[in-house]
């Protein structure tokens, strides 16, 4: 995504690439193909708007958290990137908490433990494929792996450095203490840095494989959560960053970690943010857009047929057709656990539960009804946080859910917040953007950037009537989860004694 110093966003280029699966529970990138699409959008921008290469003074990244890959001295992956879904460091997660207690490893990391985090995968790595970690010269992130391949300096930010599990939080630096419990070496590490600071510039090989110009100031970005908290200029304790994708993420910004042991079991993480002396709170709801893409693709047959007849998007389609039904949708009720729930209840085995449904319930109402949801869920992590004294006053929102005004009137409503859309809806991109600049020095401050880049496209705010209906609903679904908790174990367990029955 290519942004002018005014913060315009002037072009982007897009690419999707596979994940590879060799066995069920695994899930890998190939870093050539990454690396390919990188290349290919860099080169792609710049045809688009004609700039030429000598005009792009800096760039940096915004990544996903927790993949990594193993690179020899010749920068040659040895493996593919493991990513962050993938669980085969299951039993290296079981083993490492007989180690170090569970409320010591969060004191020094601002994570709840989990096998998806770096650190139990490259346990993994030593342990299973030995060959590969001793020819390993460094394992790195993505952010980390296109700063090496452009600049030759394998550089990684606080933030993304946070997402690994290693990284001691308040030190700013490795964990002396989890490197030597885990046996892994330091120096296979890339070398952490702030946020916004030039580590190198683009040499002349990488110059010749992108197109950008020899000399373009390659500054450290951050994990792509952090990068956009940055761009809907959410700097300060007060506002949220609500990203409604696939999965919704919750990101408050505060001044110092939060590490109390009570958020432990909540799953909510805190860790560096991209401005320097700030960090953030981590909530994620994992079954957020997918629930409208299941609804698509198992009974939203006649939304497919009308969005192709019409031209436009069959979610517009659905919301439109949601929005018909009352709020509350009739009385029914529709807990998003499809893929186990997030914070704060943080239960994998937890699944759907839909309360309520009668003959007279249609497609509307159950849309609805998923949407509403999703939208207790936030509410539900926005009032936790609170409790914790996080400030919360406004949220700034983007992804697919930002797209329809029936939903985002709805989080407004249900949260009692002011909901706004900023202009520039690709948010880690803008905050990647930002650090550039402050590295290139055409910001002198954090707050400047942010006036440059952040501007509100559209605002909502709650309507109280209809906040009213939402609460009654609202205290009737938080009773759900705990009277059921204990019946999710026992299907489960029903499950896997079946087994492949």
């Amino acid at each position: 995504t290519l942004f002018s110093e005014d913060g315009r966003l002037i072009a982007q280029s897009y690419r999707e690439y596979p994940l590879y699966h060799p066995k069920p529970s695994w899930s890998e990138e190939e870093p050539g193909e990454v690396w390919r699409g990188v290349v290919e959008t860099i080169k792609e921008v710049m045809v688009k708007t004609g700039v030429q290469a000598e005009e792009v003074k800096a760039l940096s990244v915004s990544a996903q958290g927790e993949a990594f890959m193993p690179l020899d001295r010749g920068l040659n992956p040895l493996y593919r990137c493991i990513t962050t879904w993938d669980d085969r460091a299951v039993k290296q997660h079981e083993d490492f908490l007989r180690l170090i207690d569970r409320a010591e490893l969060f004191k020094i990391t601002g994570h709840p433990s989990s096998p998806v985090y770096t650190l139990f995968k490259l346990i993994w790595f030593k342990q299973s494929k030995p060959d590969i970690y001793e020819k390993t010269w460094k394992f790195l992130l993505w952010e980390d792996y296109i700063n090496m391949i452009l600049c030759g300096v394998p550089a990684i930010d606080y933030s993304l450095a946070s997402r690994t599990m290693l990284f001691d939080i308040r030190r700013l630096n490795w964990s002396h203490e989890i490197l030597e419990l885990s046996g892994l070496d330091v120096d296979k590490l890339p070398e952490p840095y702030p946020s916004g600071v030039v580590v190198g510039e683009v040499s002349q090989e990488a110059s010749r494989e992108t197109g950008l110009a020899r000399g373009t100031l390659v500054v450290t970005g951050g994990h792509d959560q952090a990068c956009g908290t940055l761009g809907v200029g959410a700097v300060n304790p007060g506002i949220t960053y609500v990203a409604t994708g696939t999965v919704e993420s919750i990101v408050a910004p505060l001044h110092a970690p939060m590490l109390r042991q009570e958020m432990i079991p909540m799953g909510f993480a805190s860790y560096c943010h991209v401005v320097s002396n700030r960090y953030l709170i981590l909530g994620a709801n994992p079954s957020a857009g997918i629930l409208l893409r299941w609804f698509r693709d198992r009974f939203g047959e006649k939304y497919i047929e009308e969005s192709s007849k019409r031209g436009v998007s069959v979610y517009d389609l659905m919301m439109e057709d949601a929005s018909k039904a009352p709020a509350g949708s009739q009385g029914l009720l529709i807990a998003p656990y499809f893929m186990g729930a997030g914070t704060p209840n943080w239960d994998t085995y937890a699944r759907g539960l839909i309360l309520g449904l009668t003959v007279a319930h249609g497609k509307p109402e159950i849309i609805r009804a998923i949407v509403e949801g999703i939208t207790y869920e936030l509410r539900l992590n926005i009032e936790t946080l609170e409790k914790f004294n996080v400030k919360i006053e406004e949220i700034r929102t983007v992804g697919g859910g930002a797209r329809s005004s029936f939903w985002l009137q709805l989080k407004a409503d249900v949260t009692g917040k002011r909901v706004v859309v900023p202009e520039i809806t690709e948010a880690s991109s803008a905050g990647a953007a930002m650090l550039a600049g402050l590295g290139a020095k055409v910001y002198g401050s954090v707050d400047e950037a942010v006036s440059k880049f952040y501007r509100e496209f559209k605002t909502y705010q709650p309507n109280l009537k209809v906040k009213e209906v939402y609460d009654r609903f609202y205290n009737v679904y938080v009773k759900l989860y705990p009277e059921v908790k204990s019946i999710y174990r026992e299907v489960f367990q029903i499950l896997e004694e079946l087994g492949g029955q």
